[in-house]
């Protein structure tokens, strides 16, 4: 009798310890095509007395027609683009698809994803300058 109990509380516990998992990718990855961009120029947005954040421009080699401006904030975290239209995107936490702001100039959409104020100035700044700041 105590021996049916152990076959039957390990047959329990055996049972207990399977697992199974599932993984998911996303459709048609087999055809995703990766990009490469590069930075090509860099401004600082400032305002006043205060440097809200920077612009990088990005393009693909060899076409500069496909670019975008990435728009950071002070601590270089990309919040939002400008893309090669004019429209502004902001990346908001918690959201899978980033708010559309408006459409105009990059000084104008920047202006809008970093809250500054209309008296905002781009300034050119190198690259290089801003790879800079990050590794500090």
């Amino acid at each position: 009798m105590d021996l049916s109990r152990i076959a039957i509380a390990v047959v329990f516990l055996a049972c207990a310890a399977c697992r199974t998992t599932t993984s998911n990718s996303p459709p048609r990855l087999a055809e995703a095509v990766v990009l490469q961009s590069r930075a090509v120029r860099a401004w600082d947005l400032v305002d006043g007395a205060s440097l809200p954040g920077w612009i990088v421009r990005f393009e693909e080699p060899n076409t500069a027609a496909r670019g975008w401006f990435s728009v950071r904030n002070a601590y270089g975290q990309e919040i939002g683009i400008v893309d090669s239209e004019g429209r502004a995107w902001r990346y908001r936490p918690h959201q899978r698809e980033p708010e559309w702001l408006g459409s105009g100039t990059v000084l104008a959409g920047a202006s809008r994803i970093l809250a500054a104020s209309p008296a905002a100035q781009l300034v050119e700044v190198s690259v290089e300058e801003l790879a800079g700041r990050r590794s500090r």
